[in-house]
């Protein structure tokens, strides 16, 4: 079994009926999400026509969700090897195997929170998850053996369970914390549109950009390349997005910054 991370899960839940914890990967409590960030969301998805975002057509109702499936039961076995080398390390560099893993709360599919398992990647915060990401404390307390999860995304192997437990899929848009998410939706409309697909293990943006800190024009970039994503949904553009990241991470480019001029290339018809 999976050791009990030091934070308290919660259900997932529509937005609007929702705990977050408030400091990040070290948090050792949850509290309750600021009133403001909800009821904001809560706005934003209200106006959302979910059914008419919906994508169509026999690839995305039938083929790729059996695409998707046998990619899972083909990676698992490597999966599963992987995180077993990687949690004992992740033991010895955090003191404890209660540290290993962490939980938080990222917006999901059509707006639902859910809670998301990451391989523990940072030191303490001395202040709460959305200041550490906007001021960019958190790079400062990634550790190096972190810094090295981070840039193979062997970090995000523990959200297999999350592709397992339906919260998420191999491919899909990158699931955000829900003061990001409320930040984003503010400065750069019409991005959680994006969440029509369930949130992803990797994705066309995560390749293509890596990690954004709060730059409106990274989010704009982001939200355009999951709308070109769905726009041309096919069997071959998952695939080109499987090998692209599995290059990404053998290359080590999974920590990259989004750099303005960098433009995602077509994922195909098919």
């Amino acid at each position: 079994m999976l050791a009990r991370p030091d934070t308290n899960p919660i259900a997932p839940v529509p937005i609007g009926r929702l705990q977050t914890a408030d400091a990040g990967e070290d948090s050792a409590s949850a509290g309750t999400a600021p009133v403001g960030s909800v009821l904001a969301l809560v706005r934003v998805r209200a106006d959302v026509d979910w059914d008419a975002l919906e994508p169509h057509g026999v690839y995305a109702r039938i083929g790729r969700p059996v695409f998707l499936g046998a990619l899972l039961l083909a990676g698992l076995p490597f999966a599963l090897a992987l995180a077993a080398l990687v949690a004992p390390i992740n033991a010895c560099v955090f003191g404890s195997f209660r540290r290993v893993f962490f939980l938080q709360p990222r917006v999901g599919h059509r707006g639902h929170v859910f809670q998301i398992w990451k391989f523990r990647t940072m030191r303490e915060a001395q202040r709460g998850a959305h200041d550490s990401w906007s001021t960019g404390e958190d790079v400062l307390r990634v550790t190096r053996f972190g810094r090295f999860l981070r840039s193979s995304h062997l970090d995000e192997l523990p959200q297999v369970w999350n592709v397992l437990s339906g919260d998420m899929a191999l491919i899909g848009p990158r699931p955000e914390m829900i003061e990001i998410e409320q930040w984003a939706s503010v400065h750069v409309p019409g991005f959680e549109e994006r969440l029509v697909l369930r949130p992803g293990l990797t994705g066309l943006a995560q390749i293509t950009q890596g990690y954004t800190q709060n730059d409106a024009a990274a989010y704009a970039e982001k939200l355009r390349i999951n709308r070109e994503y769905l726009r041309t949904l096919s069997f071959l553009g998952d695939v080109r997005v499987v090998l692209r990241t599995i290059a990404w991470m053998v290359c080590g480019r999974g920590w990259t910054s989004f750099r303005g001029r960098r433009r995602a290339p077509s994922v195909g018809r098919g």
